[in-house]
């Protein structure tokens, strides 16, 4: 009977980690393909800076499985030193059970020592972990929907303070929604798209709608300049959000996208210049505008 064929892991060439710091070391085994679970290391008291790789075990070089273990030697001052000299020498067969010993305490709690030493990188933005970030805006009273990307998130945060300054104004929500759609949009104040109904413009049913009285007084308009296809639903509700944090609470907005770029302008039909059904230029348009836009060409001259 045919034994079944084994099937071997994927084999990656261990890179040279020696002579950098641990954390640098794991990160390159990272970026190499290694799983920080099969990746262990123990501390050795040495000349060399402390916290730095000393040994690696395999070699640097060498193809091994992704599955397999990685140990590294990190150099380390041991505890010992912080007793009284009484404690720090060695018995008769240069033997030294309480520095062994020691070095249980130095594995358990070095993780913690590291990453007291870097806590000043939590309250960075572009440095803290990705869990941090929520807990960080809230030391700047800053809110940030869950569903922005991460990297919005950081720059945002980053720039708080100083969005602070210019809140409720046109510039704050300029410098805030170009930091999140990577553009900065045109705001008109005093503006409204909708003039109301006007005797002789509009027609009901048409180009009329029904609002709430309006106050030009406390109005503005936001385009973007993108077209409307360019951003997503979420994008815009995104948008919405922000204007809404950011606008002053007694205004009323408008948002606009810019207008997708007319391929070609529609002529409406005339006699020996349009053809039925053939192109744009058997259109059929309003009178009143083909003559307007007659009157407006210039005459050629007739013998």
């Amino acid at each position: 009977m045919r034994q079944p064929r084994k099937i071997t892991s994927r084999t990656i060439r261990l890179p040279d980690v020696t002579g950098i710091e641990l954390e640098n070391g794991r990160l390159m085994l990272r970026n190499a393909g290694f799983t920080m679970a099969n990746v262990r290391w123990r501390y050795e008291e040495a000349y060399q800076p402390e916290g730095q790789i000393i040994r690696q075990n395999p070699p640097s070089g060498a193809l091994i499985g992704v599955d397999e273990q990685v140990e590294l030697t990190i150099s380390r001052r041991s505890l010992l030193h912080m007793l009284p000299q009484v404690y720090q020498k060695a018995d008769a067969s240069n033997q030294h059970f309480l520095r062994d010993f020691l070095w249980i305490f130095d594995h358990m709690f070095a993780d913690i020592q590291g990453q007291l030493s870097r806590v000043h990188r939590h309250f960075d933005p572009l440095e803290t972990p990705k869990d941090y970030l929520a807990w960080l805006a809230d030391w700047v009273a800053l809110s940030i929907d869950q569903d922005w990307p991460e990297t919005k998130k950081r720059e945002l945060i980053q720039q708080a303070i100083g969005i602070y300054g210019y809140r409720g104004t046109v510039r704050g929500l300029k410098l805030f929604m170009s930091i999140f759609t990577d553009v900065e949009p045109v705001i008109t104040e005093n503006d409204w798209p909708y003039r109301g109904f006007r005797v002789g413009f509009t027609q009901i049913g048409i180009d009329s709608i029904v609002l709430p009285p309006v106050n030009l007084a406390h109005c503005f308009m936001v385009e973007v300049p993108a077209e409307f296809t360019d951003a997503s639903d979420e994008t815009i509700l995104k948008i919405h959000d922000i204007i809404r944090m950011e606008k002053p609470a007694h205004t009323a907005y408008y948002l606009t996208f810019a207008a997708a770029a007319a391929e070609e302008d529609l002529v409406g039909f005339r006699v020996g210049f349009g053809r039925l059904g053939v192109g744009a230029s058997g259109v059929v348009a309003d009178a009143r505008s083909a003559e307007t836009k007659s009157e407006d060409e210039p005459k050629g001259k007739t013998e």
